[in-house]
């Protein structure tokens, strides 16, 4: 069974799940779940997943708010049972962006509940995917300005282009990718300590 629930990325100088705007979701000891560690390290840039509690992906107020306490760029990845995703992202002083993952399999989803995906206008479903196929380059070049505000450069429009139009059994993995890509430093890509 695949994960549910959001993969959220900010930058901590604790551990993130101990975040005010984090804890704030669930009741401690919550037996639905809750914010727990997805990477191994508790300080500088992580990732949990928030598997209980209310995490607004419409308003975006959490995400704002999370920004605003870190002071730094922070992205939400709403992931339905691991087969697809819509990721949303925001920088100090700038605007949010948000792309879909394995967007075949979120329109399958969509077919059956809309507002699952984020769907909520009434749009056809088929041209709300058509829609976010399209969006790839404006996506990819948001992606690069917000992971330039968090002081990664390098990645090029096309790798990450590539990347938002691959598939995987896993949609959280795409979004890993990509985070490598642009040169964020999840745990297992960073370099052994020298001697």
């Amino acid at each position: 069974m695949g994960l549910t629930g959001h993969v959220v990325v900010a930058r901590s100088d604790g551990p993130l799940e101990q975040v005010s705007t984090l804890v704030s979701l669930t009741p401690p000891g919550s037996p639905e779940g809750g914010v727990t560690s997805r990477w191994p390290v508790t300080t500088g840039w992580q990732a949990v997943e928030i598997t209980a509690g209310y995490w607004d992906e419409i308003r975006l107020k959490e995400l704002i708010e999370l920004v605003r306490v870190t002071g730094a760029p922070a992205s939400s990845a709403w992931v339905l049972d691991s087969d697809c995703a819509i990721v949303t992202g925001l920088a100090p002083g700038g605007r949010p962006w948000r792309v879909g993952l394995n967007v075949d399999t979120l329109v399958e989803y969509g077919q059956y509940d809309p507002e699952a995906i984020l769907c909520t206008d009434d749009t056809d479903i088929e041209e709300y995917g058509d829609r976010m196929r399209a969006h790839v380059p404006h996506a990819a070049a948001d992606l690069l300005a917000w992971a330039a505000a968090a002081g990664f450069t390098g990645a090029s429009q096309r790798e990450i282009e590539d990347l938002l139009r691959s598939t995987s059994v896993f949609a959280e993995d795409i979004w890993e990718d990509v985070l490598v890509a642009l040169g964020f430093p999840l745990p297992w890509t960073e370099a052994p300590a020298s001697s």
